[in-house]
């Protein structure tokens, strides 16, 4: 358990439960916010192109596809 203060994600808990799934930290999203100054839609953008890379390379076209589409969706 953590002792960081809630942070209004702006998603539904669907939204946050498929991230989640695929990599997504929350916790790194809100230090980008918070630490560095990121703006809130830009850090989610990050946050999900780490987590989409994360861990394992992408290992089919599809996963690819997704990948290269959220790292566009970062510029």
């Amino acid at each position: 358990m953590t002792d960081k203060p809630i942070y209004d994600l702006n998603m539904t808990d669907t939204e946050y439960a498929a991230l989640v799934a695929k990599g997504y930290n929350p916790d790194f999203e809100r230090d980008l916010v918070e630490v560095f100054g990121e703006d809130a839609q830009k850090a989610k953008k990050l946050t999900r192109f780490i987590g989409l890379i994360k861990g394992k390379s992408p290992q089919t076209d599809e996963e690819w596809k997704e990948v290269l589409a959220s790292w566009d969706d970062c510029s």
